[in-house]
C-alpha cells in the first residue's frame, strides 16, 4: 500500500531528476531538493517535535538554538560526503563508465539468454536441475512464502 501511494512521488523524483544536470550550484540545489524527499521521513520527528514545542511558545530560545544545532549537525556530514563522493566520481570517471557500458553488455546478454530459454521452455528443465540440486534449507526458504 505505501509502495503504490509514494510511487507516483518517486517517479516525479526521478522525471525532474533526469533534466538536472549536477554542475555548479543550481544543480547542486536541486539534487538537495530531491534528497529531502528520501530525508523528510528520517528527520521527521525531530523537528516534528521542535515544531510542536515551538507552537506551545516555551522556552523559544532553547528551542531555535536546539533546532539551529540539529541544521548543523545535519548539513555537516553531508556536505562532507558529498564532497568528498563528487572528488572519488570525478578521479574514477572514466572507469566508471568504463564499467557501466560494460554492465550493460553482460546484462543485456544476461537477458537475451532468459528470453531464449523462456521461449524455448528450457527455463522449466533449469529450474527442476536447480530445485533437484539445490540444498533442502535453501528450497524450503524460497518456497516458505
Amino acid at each position: 500500500m505505501f509502495v503504490r501511494t509514494t510511487s507516483g512521488l518517486s517517479n516525479s523524483g526521478h522525471a525532474l531528476l533526469a533534466r538536472f544536470t549536477f554542475d555548479g550550484l543550481g544543480g547542486q540545489f536541486a539534487l538537495g531538493l530531491r534528497l529531502d524527499i528520501v530525508w523528510s521521513p528520517c528527520v521527521g520527528l525531530t523537528l516534528g517535535a521542535g515544531t510542536t514545542l515551538a507552537s506551545q511558545g516555551r522556552t523559544l530560545a532553547q528551542i531555535s538554538l536546539l533546532m539551529a544545532v540539529f541544521g548543523v549537525g545535519a548539513s555537516f556530514p553531508m556536505l562532507l560526503v558529498g564532497s568528498l563522493a563528487r572528488a572519488a566520481l570525478l578521479r574514477h570517471r572514466g572507469s566508471l563508465n568504463m564499467a557501466g557500458e560494460r554492465g550493460k553488455q553482460v546484462l543485456g546478454l544476461a537477458l537475451l539468454l532468459l528470453g531464449a530459454l523462456v521461449f524455448s521452455h528450457a527455463d522449466h528443465r533449469l529450474e527442476a536441475w536447480l530445485l533437484d540440486h539445490s540444498p533442502a534449507w535453501l528450497t524450503a526458504l524460497t518456497t516458505q512464502y
